[in-house]
């Protein structure tokens, strides 16, 4: 019985230490494990109840509310360009871990992500497009 709620432990633990990495972006953004615990037995009694024998679709209803509420709870204390940086964090580790099935390369993840930048043409648009943002076109 047990193993079959790891995947939901294993969901906890991936929004939690993606909120530890909040830290990085900002040094306010510090969460406390009691907190998490709290909002995360929270999203457990929200979760429906499932006959005995429907395990599987009772973990993928806990992963999803839990999911949404941790992102709740955390997006209300964020500055709206940083909701945007949590938001695809996660949905990023989510794709990393195949709980989002989307096609992609690593290759393909690291060009998204650094972006290669070329220097060949001058940027006409200096007046009101960064030389960076040129260049990565």
């Amino acid at each position: 019985m047990r193993e079959i709620y790891r995947r939901v432990a294993a969901e906890g633990a991936t929004l939690y230490f993606l909120l530890i990495l909040l830290n990085i972006v900002d040094h306010m953004y510090q969460y406390s494990l009691d907190s998490f615990v709290t909002f995360f037995f929270k999203a457990i009694e929200k979760t429906e109840n499932f006959e005995e024998g429907e395990d599987e679709q009772r973990v993928c209803a806990l992963r999803e509310c839990i999911r949404m509420t941790i992102y709740q709870w955390v997006s209300r204390g964020l500055f709206e360009a940083h909701k945007q940086i949590f938001l695809g964090q996660l949905t990023f580790r989510l794709m990393q871990k195949k709980i989002v099935e989307v096609d992609f390369t690593p290759q393909q993840m690291n060009f998204l992500l650094r972006y290669p930048t070329k220097s060949d043409n001058p940027n006409p648009l200096k007046e009101w497009l960064p030389d960076i943002a040129w260049f990565g076109v």
